[in-house]
Parts: structure tokens; sequence; C-alpha cells
């Protein structure tokens, strides 16, 4: 049995505890059948060169966690996992849940190929039963002529952001293939440093004037909540959301971003360069409200995260937690987004996002510090959530290119191409939280990945948008090849 001086404790913070009710599920739908004990060999590497994903959530405070990290990986105290792997073959063929070649728009695939019926679905149990952090699964298909592999990995949200995830996938890709990868930190036996904590304390003693009204995340309460999972209990069941991805193919989103730099240097504007997440998404903010010509006063707020890494050193360059603020975009209507050009949207958004400071990242570190003080009674809950209360609703955006977490290389066990990747939530609720639009990332052929979750009449006005989009970019391909 190991004995205390033979642990690491890796304190986590309070941006991780704000998803301390979320877990994630991440797949990849693969051509090929992929070799299990090639994959149980390279997580077992995975874990020996990176020892912190062998570890165990423990609480610590009100929204403040850590990681019990074994040292000496060999051998594991009895009944020890550093990671669990599972594995099934499926009874009926992949065209059973879904078209191939994927079309243009697919519903999800479920989320049962991806992570084992004893995989944790609440996301409280990391912590209440000590289980392993990552639970890898594979489903097998093995029908003759259509042999594919679902693979994905559950894990809990509390403990790394999207590019958290992306660095261990990468790593356990790079594992596969015999490469270099860049592994962190040595921990030490006993309390380790938090170097965002670190970051965060050095950067609330220098800075000095916060920006003024900074409202893209906020302190709820328990009413708040209540009518914040009324709200999406009635998307679901009333107005119908879903889940779907949604493939944009490369020409149709360079021609949009082409289009809106034109239009920009017509204008003289040379102050801010957009680049293609600016672009699409403001196109995805004004296609998504197209369809609600009913509703023009109606005041949205969207939300979307910036990494804190772009203002650090090299000391969080590497650092796989959550890591994130909301940017503060403007609050609009929905006449105000239907009267404003794709390219003047984007500049308006591109903008805001490049005046994003140290400061912004105080004040909602300062929230989150507001939010866990004392109080006592049943309704003094408080929470924060990126969201701006003199808005009517907010659309949830993000975007995950820069992860490269879509087009994974699992040559290395046996796999060819990546088909698409899939992403589901798990919360102790069974209310689907809609009105999310999540640029995945980008797959072997260019097609940009858009995994949806909106109301039926939301959805239909983007399904539309993006096959006009793929019309104008044919429409000017032939033309381009007529002169």
């Amino acid at each position: 049995m190991k004995t205390e001086k033979e642990y690491a404790y890796y304190p986590l913070t309070l941006f991780d505890g704000m998803f301390k009710d979320a877990g994630v599920v991440t797949g990849w739908f693969v051509e090929g059948l992929l070799d299990l004990t090639k994959i149980e060999a390279a997580l077992h590497r995975l874990t020996m060169k990176w020892p912190m994903l062998a570890g165990r959530l423990e609480s610590t405070d009100k929204l403040l966690f850590q990681i019990k990290v074994p040292l000496g990986l060999v051998p594991f105290p009895a009944g020890y996992s550093p990671f669990v792997l599972t594995s099934r073959v499926s009874d009926v063929p992949i065209d059973k849940f879904v078209q191939l070649p994927l079309p243009t728009v697919s519903d999800v695939l479920p989320s049962s190929l991806f992570m084992h019926s004893t995989a944790p679905r609440a996301p409280g149990a990391w912590v209440s039963k000590q289980l392993p952090l990552t639970y890898w699964h594979l489903t097998y298909f093995k029908q003759r002529g259509c042999e594919y592999t679902c693979i994905g990995v559950t894990f809990p949200h509390g403990l790394f952001d999207g590019m958290g995830i992306a660095a261990v996938v990468h790593a356990l890709e790079a594992e596969t293939l015999g490469r270099p990868w860049a592994i962190p930190p040595t921990l030490h036996a006993g309390r380790n440093e938090n170097q965002m904590q670190s970051f965060l304390d050095r950067m609330q003693e220098n800075v000095k004037k916060l920006p003024a009204n900074y409202r893209a995340a906020s302190v709820v309460g328990l009413w708040f909540i209540i009518t914040f999972m009324a709200w999406h209990l009635w998307q679901q069941l009333w107005h119908k959301a879903r889940s779907r991805l949604i493939l944009v193919p490369a020409k149709a989103y360079e021609k949009l971003v082409r289009d809106a730099r034109e239009a920009m240097v017509r204008e003289g504007k040379k102050d801010v360069r957009l680049s293609t997440g600016d672009v699409l998404t403001a196109w995805l903010y004004k296609t998504v409200y197209f369809s609600e010509e009913e509703y023009p006063t109606l005041r949205v707020h969207l939300s979307n995260m910036a990494s804190l890494r772009v203002f650090s050193d090299v000391a969080l360059k590497q650092y796989a937690h959550n890591c994130f603020i909301p940017i503060p975009y403007p609050i609009l209507t929905v006449a105000e987004l239907k009267a404003t050009p794709v390219h003047s949207l984007a500049y308006k958004l591109a903008s805001v996002r490049s005046a994003l400071s140290l400061g912004h990242a105080i004040q909602v570190y300062t929230l989150l510090q507001d939010s866990v003080k004392p109080s006592s009674g049943f309704f003094n809950f408080r929470a924060v959530l990126p969201y701006d209360p003199s808005a009517d609703e907010s659309m949830s955006m993000s975007n995950m290119s820069i992860a490269r977490i879509v087009d994974i290389d699992w040559s290395g066990v046996g796999g060819g191409r990546t088909i698409c990747r899939y992403k589901t939530i798990l919360s102790e609720s069974p209310i689907l939280i809609s009105n999310i639009v999540t640029i995945a990332g980008r797959l072997d052929d260019g097609s940009t990945v858009l995994d949806v979750v909106l109301n039926r009449r939301r959805m239909r006005s983007l399904e539309e948008g993006v096959a006009k989009l793929i019309k104008a970019a044919d429409e000017s391909t032939v033309c381009t090849s007529n002169n």
C-alpha cells in the first residue's frame, strides 16, 4: 500500500469548479478496426509519462478540487486502475445509425457507441466514487466490407477544457504513431503549484484598472437556474430541439471568408483582420436568428469563449485544465442581426475579441470568488454562468478549430480515415441544453464540422443557409471556369 509520501496533490482552480456538474463524451467515427491491444499499451505509456492522468479527483472546498496522483506508477495499489478501457462488437451494421458517405446534415451518433454502460453518467461520481479520470470505449462494426470503429473518451469537464482533452488525445495519437510529444512538468510528492492559480494571483495584484461594463458572465441564483432549465425544457418539448452535425465544405466557407475580407478592403477597414472563425461566427449568428423575424426586438447575448493561454508565458502553454472566459460581445436584437452584413458583424465581433484583456479575466475570477463566499439558506445558492442577464436569451458558441480535435490520425492502431467527431454533454438533468453551435474543426477534406443543438425552426434556417453557401460556391466555381 502506498503512503501519503507517494502521492502528489495537484490543486485545480475555481475555473474548474464552474464545470463540476458536467461530464463530456468525445468520440471519433473511424474507418477500419482499431487494435484494442495497441491502444491499451499506448494508454499505459501515456499515463507513465503523464501521471496526472492516473489520478483521482477530490473535493477540498466549495467549487475547489484537487487531483490525487500516485507516484511510481508500477505497481499500482491493488484494484487501482489508471484508466478504464472497454469494447464491444455491434450486432447491427453502421448503416442502421448513419448514412454513408456522411451527408451534409446528419443526426449525431448515439453516445452509447462511444461510452460503455459502466462509465459514469453523473459527473459527481468521479469525486464521490473515486473513479478513474478517463473512460475509453470502442464499438466495433465488423460486417464484411463495412468495418468501422467508434472510439470515445468520457471525462469530467471539471478537469479538462476543450484544449486540455485535445492535448490528451494528441498525446495518445503521438504514442500510437511513435512520435514525441510535449510531456507536462513532473509532479513532486505533496502539494504542487497550479500554474493557472499562480498566474491569477499575480494578475490580481498587478492589474489595477478593470474594463468597464463587463457583463459576459454573471453570478446567478436558484431562481435563474429554475427558469433557465424551464426554457430549455420548453425548447426540447415544444420547439423540438435536437442535436445534428452539419458539414460545411471548404469551398463554401472559403468563399464566405473571402467575400467578407474583400468587403472590408472596399470599406477601408484595415485595423482588424477577420479570421475564418470571426466570419463563420458572424454568419452562424445571423443565420440561426434569421428564422426569428416575428420577434425583431428579441435581445440576444452571444456567449463565446476565449482561452487565457494567449495571455500567459510558457507557464500555461501546456496547461490542460479549464482556462477560458466569455468574450464580452454586445447584445443585439434580431432586427440588428438581420440588418447587419456578415462582414460588418464579423468586424464588430473581431474588434471585441481582439480587445479582450487580463482585466476581463480578473473580473470573471472575482465573480467566482464572490460566488463561493459563505451564505446560508436554500435560496442563497449562487453560481457563475456565461450569461448577460439583460438579454432575453443566450446563444452559446465555441470554436475548437485551433485544438485540431476532429481529424485524429488513428493509423498507428490500424485505423483509416476519421469520418467525423462527436460530443455529448453529461449532466444530472435529462433536459437537453440547446441553442448551442460548436465549430468543432476540420476533416481531412477541409470540411468544417458544425456540432449544433437547436430547435426545429432555427435548425431548418441553418440547414438552408448552409445549402445556399454551397450553391453560391458552386456557381462561383462555374463562373470562374467559364472565364
